[in-house]
Formats: C-alpha cells, structure tokens, sequence
C-alpha cells in the first residue's frame, strides 16, 4: 500500500473512533484494529513533536482525569508500547482508556487490537508510564480536548477531499 493510501485511510477510522469517544462510549476505539497502519517518520516529525507536547501537558490531562467538570468524559491516552523486536518499527502507539492511578502505577484497557504487539490485546488491562504517552485527549460537552495527533492527520487531508464525517470531526476540536 502506498504512503499516501496508508495515512488517508487511518483519519477516517480515527473520525470513527473518536465519535465514540465523544458519546461516552468506547466501543468504536475497538475498530481502530483495522485501521492501516501509520509512520510517524511519515510527517517529517510532526508527530513526534506532538508526542512530545503530549508529555508536556499531561498535566492538564491528569488534572481534569482526576477532577472532571459537568460534560467531561472519554479519557484516553496514547501509549508507545515496545514491540520487542516483533516489528522493525521498535514501538507501536495504542490508545488506552478507562484509566485508573493505584499504588503509584497507572493502569487502563487496551482500546483497540495491536498490529505489532506479542501478548497484549484488545481489552486487556494493562499498567503504563506517563514518559512514553503520545497523545492524550478527552470531551468536554461534546468538544474534543486534546488528541492532537487525530487532529493533525485530519488536517493533512485536503479539504475538499474530507468527508462530511471528518470536516465535522475538526470542528469538534476546542
């Protein structure tokens, strides 16, 4: 599959998980395992630096998973999990929610089925540090805090090539 195929297929399932997200529910972050995969090497780095602002913030992230306002729901983060040698790409980036803190260690469910992964599924419970999270987002009455590497994927299709589904998914982001 070309490049160009590989990241234009991955924002439309994106767009169809996060409408799951934004109603509350989960189940549609379970579809991302068909979704192509997508390099970050792919975005001259621009995803890289959004990981990397990730991090930067997951303290907005926390504060809110701890202390939600009325409207706030859908917590998840982006988590790099080694592949171990399974995959020449060294990390595969899963999205995580229904987190939880206990005992000084986080913990959340697999949100979708690895590609790379040995031993990890979806709806597995697993623990996870906050130095290897990528992205992190959740709703706020129906708008999308964070998650900015959907955004940016979204953004990298032009716009009169955006479904309806995904022009409207962008302007569900604050």
């Amino acid at each position: 599959m070309t490049t160009f195929l590989r990241w234009r297929i991955a924002p439309f399932v994106l767009t169809a998980i996060l409408f799951a997200s934004c109603s509350g529910q989960s189940v549609l972050f379970r579809q991302a395992a068909r979704a192509t995969t997508v390099h970050a090497d792919e975005f001259g780095g621009e995803l890289l630096r959004i990981a990397e602002n990730a991090r930067n913030t997951l303290s907005v992230f926390f504060w809110h998973l701890n202390r939600p306002e009325a409207g706030e729901g859908g917590f998840s983060v982006k988590y790099a999990f080694s592949t171990d040698g399974a995959a020449d790409i060294g990390t595969e980036q899963i999205w995580i929610d229904n987190i939880t803190f206990r005992n000084g260690r986080y913990y959340g469910t697999v949100a979708s089925s690895p590609v790379y992964l040995v031993g990890i599924r979806r709806g597995d419970r697993v623990n996870f540090h906050a130095d290897a999270i990528t992205d992190w987002m959740f709703t706020r009455s129906g708008r999308i805090v964070g998650g900015y590497s959907i955004r940016y994927l979204l953004e990298q299709i032009p716009e009169a090539e955006r479904t309806e589904g995904q022009q409207r998914m962008l302007q569900m982001f604050e």
